[in-house]
């Protein structure tokens, strides 16, 4: 009788797969054989099998009965099938709880274990074809993921992860053997395929690296690293390994010894060739084999030789314990930030051409003079500056109490500068404003530093601006459109064509900052409420908050909107923007989710619609059949695809917007429902209504109209609640906007995410083809 666990749950007798009960009962079986002959306590079978708060008050009885039904499947098959004095399993009763005794070379893990250990020595001494030979039969235990039949029944046990931890590791000894041997033609197709799958695994990439070097794609190799540095910048703060590092810099200076050694080939084949199995080759030349490559990337802190020594013994910990972050840093490694939302301003300073311009020696007290009004004026608008390079300074906004006032705070430092630094004599001053996510730091002296691909869009828009000019990006714009005067920037067709120039600051007056805040408490309490709904039960549930005025109702969402941001780690937050112009239609919802999608998860904003899309489906559904599945979808339906099936691209989002909330909770925010199509309002609804096992919070923003064209919207259903803004009195008047001097703290607004403006009020996201916009927006206008 035969127990694999590498793969679906089975128990082989002979040719035969035995029957092995239900789901709970076959569930107790393999969390029995993840500890073969250790005693698992009956604690432990409840806690792997029901969450405390959902565990029948039969539970203890249902483990009863699956032993019980186990023990009878194990004795009957045994004594029917196995031959006389075969060793037989047994399931034994033990306090606390039960034991399988099970021979383990029966048990496919220790097979598989035994044969990994064995192929690591074999490396370690020097053999890489034998250990290739080795790994290649302990991998092969392998049938799929470990206990798959029970893990996608919603089962999440460390067990099972860690035995996929040891697969990993065994593969790379393997590549590592294989690769020793000059078999990197072999080896390349599963390298990329594994790669893409464990983008952060540096010793694996690595090995890419080595292979495509050796098969002459020198440029494919350095990509690898790249993508590889990219995704430990942004996801962690971290550069590659100092060994990553030294590969790629042997793999620019086309170092000899990473050159192919000769395959070794055996005796037999090169008897068949007229060549003796240690006589000259073929070519007359000896046929002597290459010495093993040495391992290339090996444990940090290590010498080469030490880490190939201690290799098998640091493969068999399925969970190594996690180096606490104050033992890191009184190590002298780096300090961990977190990925927020910030405002960027990027700044640079330069010399005036033509008629106005100065020679370099007059230059010095106005640069001076320049760099300290930029730290005064920086400071007074509650801003950070990150760092300075030559001509180019980079400020941070939103870091401190504040953040909805950061993108107003961020463009009234700009224009102050702007002034400031144009009033000197020889100088001029262009400036950039964007915002989105990126990852903070702050070492232990209280410096503060950024990554991320806002700073890199940042620097491309800025590449635009013209002498004297304040540019911001499309989020911005929306955030502060109404205290700050915008037009529109020829640009080409990319993202950036969204991009606006400042212009000038409203001559009115902006309320006193987290007054409406402070006023809408009550509600915003009941709206958080409901997200705490949704993420205890685990369900989709819908809010739709009403009021009349656009701007009020816009500002409260954006205030939920950032109390839920302040735990990133809680819940996410995805608020697709409404475009200038257009109707309602279900053709601009997509794109408004991808580019909120994109502005939250910090990708390239400017990156091609098909890269973003990969990343969007394979950060939610993985590399699955799932994944290519939504990813042909989507990519079929791409624009300019996408018009003819406006309604089949939205499922296939709602899918991914239900599997990205399984992975953290999530927070929908759509304002502006009452000029949608009917199409995007029975996608809203059907969204709740069909939604299982998902905690996600639809917040719905929208006009009382919303209710006299649906009157029956959020009705039923125990899903649904409804919230009713009532207007504010006028905010106390605060001193009119100016430059104000370095220290002064400012009044600012709580506003952030798009308003529709004054002159555009009454449109709604882009309509397409199939798409009419609803009669309720022509009267509007």
């Amino acid at each position: 009788m035969q127990f694999r666990i590498l793969g679906p749950l089975e128990v082989m007798s002979g040719d035969r797969a035995l029957s092995l009960g239900g789901f709970k009962q076959r569930a107790v079986l393999g969390l029995l054989l993840l500890r073969p002959n250790q005693v698992v306590a009956t604690s432990e079978l409840l806690g792997a099998l029901w969450p405390d708060e959902s565990r029948p008050m039969t539970a203890r009885k249902i483990v009863q009965n699956a032993i019980s039904g186990l023990r009878t499947t194990l004795s009957v098959h045994h004594t029917r099938d196995e031959p006389q004095g075969a060793g037989a399993p047994e399931l034994i009763t033990r306090a606390p709880g039960y034991v399988l005794r099970v021979d383990p070379a029966r048990l496919d893990m220790t097979r598989f274990d035994d044969k990994a250990t064995a192929g690591r020595a074999k490396l370690a001494a020097g053999e890489p074809a034998a250990a290739a030979e080795l790994l290649r039969e302990a991998l092969a235990e392998w049938r799929g993921p470990a206990l798959s039949d029970l893990m996608e029944q919603g089962l999440d046990w460390p067990e099972v992860a860690g035995l996929r931890q040891l697969r990993l590791d065994a593969m790379e000894y393997r590549f590592e053997a294989e690769l020793a041997c000059g078999r990197h033609h072999t080896v390349l197709g599963e390298l990329h395929s594994l790669a893409e799958a464990e983008p952060l695994r540096e010793r694996l990439s690595g090995q890419l690296m080595l292979a495509l070097y050796r098969c002459g794609r020198q440029a494919e190799a350095l990509d690898v690293f790249s993508r590889v540095r990219r995704a430990l910048v942004e996801e962690h703060g971290l550069e590659p390994s100092r060994d990553l590092q030294a590969l790629q810099r042997r793999i620019l200076h086309h170092d000899q010894e990473l050159t192919s050694p000769v395959e070794e080939v055996p005796a037999s084949v090169r008897l068949l060739h007229g060549a003796s199995a240690t006589g000259p080759s073929s070519t007359g030349r000896p046929a002597v084999a290459a010495p093993p490559a040495p391992p290339l990337l090996t444990v940090a802190g290590q010498r080469p030789e030490r880490a190939a020594a201690e290799a098998p013994a640091a493969a068999r910990t399925p969970h190594p314990a996690p180096a606490h972050p104050a033992a890191a840093q009184a190590r002298g490694g780096p300090v961990l930030g977190h990925r927020r939302d910030v405002c960027v301003l990027l700044v640079r300073v330069r010399a005036r051409t033509g008629g106005g311009a100065a020679v370099p020696e007059q230059l010095d007290v106005p640069l001076n003079e320049a760099a300290a009004s930029l730290a005064e004026i920086v400071e007074a608008h509650e801003g950070t500056i990150v760092g300075s390079l030559g001509y180019l300074t980079a400020a941070l906004f939103g870091l401190r109490d504040d953040w909805a006032a950061a993108p107003l705070e961020a463009v009234r430092a700009a224009f102050a500068l702007r002034d400031a630094v144009g009033g000197l004599p020889g100088l001029g001053i262009e400036a950039v404003v964007t915002m989105g996510r990126a990852l903070v730091r702050e070492d232990s002296a209280g410096a503060v530093s950024v990554v991320g691909t806002l700073l890199d869009t940042a620097q491309h828009l800025l590449s635009d601006v013209p002498p004297g000019k304040v540019h911001v990006g499309p989020e911005v714009a929306a955030c502060t459109e109404g205290w700050v005067r915008y037009r529109k920037v020829a640009r080409g067709p990319d993202a950036a064509a969204k991009v606006r120039e400042a212009c000038a600051l409203h001559p009115r007056e902006v309320p006193v900052r987290g007054g409406e805040a402070h006023a809408r408490e009550h509600e915003l309490a009941i709206v958080s409420s409901h997200l705490d709904h949704s993420r205890h039960h685990h369900a989709p549930y819908l809010v739709t908050v009403l009021g009349d005025q656009d701007q009020s109702r816009s500002r409260f969402l954006t205030e939920f909107q950032h109390r839920v941001g302040r735990l990133p780690d809680e819940a996410r937050v995805l608020r697709p923007a409404a475009p200038e112009q257009g109707g309602y239609g279900l053709l601009g919802l997509t794109d408004a989710l991808l580019d909120a999608w994109a502005a939250s998860s910090g990708a390239r904003r400017d990156a091609p619609v098909d890269e973003l899309l990969t990343e969007l489906v394979r950060g939610a559904a993985g590399t699955g059949p799932t994944g290519d599945r939504l990813l042909r979808s989507l990519l079929v339906s791409a624009p300019p695809f996408h018009a003819a099936r406006p309604r089949a691209v939205m499922d296939v989002w709602k899918e991914l917007l239900v599997l990205c909330a399984r992975q953290l909770p999530l927070v929908l925010c759509l304002d502006g429902l009452h000029l949608a199509d009917e199409s995007v309002l029975d996608w809203v609804e059907e969204l709740v209504a069909t939604v299982e096992d998902a905690p996600l919070l639809v917040v719905a923003g929208a006009r009382p109209q919303l209710l006299g064209r649906r009157p029956l919207w959020g009705v039923g259903g125990g899903r649904t609640s409804m919230l009713s803004l009532a207007p504010l009195p006028e905010a106390p008047a605060a001193a009119p906007l100016r430059v104000a001097a370095a220290g002064h703290r400012r009044p600012a607004v709580h506003q952030r995410v798009a308003e529709v403006p004054r002159q555009t009020r009454g449109q709604g996201w882009g309509a397409g083809p199939g798409d009419e916009p609803h009669v309720e927006r022509r009267i509007a206008r």
